[in-house]
């Protein structure tokens, strides 16, 4: 479906669905529609709306806003979203599943969140060792360079991993995002990691969380602290074997996107339900009243 001049401004991308149902798609940093694979089409053959907004200083080439701004607008895209649909979800990868939970943490409107290789720590096992420093050296002022991915890119699969390697040497988008990753927006994501971390124990929206177990960007310790500290009654984790950081991409691709269709279509399930027992309430608690 065609946007509107509006939602052209808003989103990268928008499709129109006719569940009732609206899902934002949250890729990493600097990443696009690519990343997500192959669950914007499940979400289209669901017959769910779907949305990747454009977030200044998030989205590639989109200028410099701060994390907390990152928050605010998607927090205000679910406002906006909850106005016309009978619920909203959020499915993020990478530091997307990070922003989506300093969503969920302020707005408990939301139904579920589906977490795809969250980032809490950056304790993989091919992250580099100088990454801890990262901050303060933007901190004393040094600004004006860029984080280049390296090998192996995200991905166990060796053939997507060469065709991502060549995309790379050209600096340009491939399956696992930018090349390179500006000082700026590597910086504003330490701090939304570090502010997302103490705040935890405000989400209760449904949660699904699917990693690897070689993440090697972020290890199994990252889904093991938010299981811990969250408030969800409904939190289902699934560990994958053969696959690195970009699940969504890699060799279980497949399962990913099919558990996250179905994890959203339960949760519409239980919205549904509890739209139908709001619409009743309103009399037994007047009846209540009236006999007490």
């Amino acid at each position: 479906m065609t946007a509107t001049p509006d939602q052209q401004d808003r989103y990268e991308t928008f499709y129109q669905g006719n569940s009732g149902h609206a899902v934002i798609l949250l890729p990493g940093l600097c990443g696009s529609e690519l990343e997500m694979g192959v669950i914007p089409r499940l979400l289209r053959q669901s017959g769910h709306t779907y949305a990747i907004p454009k977030i200044p200083g998030y989205s590639a080439h989109t200028g410099l806003k701060g994390y907390q701004e990152w928050i605010d607008m998607v927090d205000h895209l679910v406002y906006d979203l909850s106005s016309t649909y009978e619920s909203v979800s959020l499915v993020g990868l990478s530091m997307g599943a990070t922003l989506a939970l300093a969503v969920a943490e302020r707005n408990t409107t939301i139904r579920c969140i589906s977490l795809l290789s969250p980032v809490i720590f950056f304790d993989g096992w091919s992250v580099p060792w100088y990454h801890p420093f990262l901050s303060l050296i933007y901190k004393l002022g040094f600004r004006n360079w860029h984080y280049k991915e390296s090998e192996p890119f995200g991905v166990k699969n060796k053939e997507l991993r060469r065709h991502i390697k060549k995309a790379v040497m050209a600096n340009s988008v491939s399956e696992l995002g930018a090349a390179h990753l500006p000082a700026k927006h590597l910086y504003q994501s330490l701090q939304l990691v570090a502010e997302t971390k103490k705040n935890l124990e405000d989400v209760t929206s449904d949660v699904l969380i699917i990693h690897a177990i070689d993440d090697e960007t972020a290890s199994p310790k990252n889904p093991d602290l938010i299981i811990r500290r969250i408030s969800s009654e409904t939190c289902r984790v699934i560990w994958l074997g053969n696959s690195y950081h970009m699940i969504t991409v890699d060799n279980e691709r497949e399962v990913v996107a099919n558990e996250v269709i179905k994890f959203i279509g339960i949760s519409q399930q239980k919205s549904d339900l509890m739209a139908q027992h709001d619409a009743s309430s309103p009399s037994l608690i007047i009846k209540n009243r009236h006999e007490g």
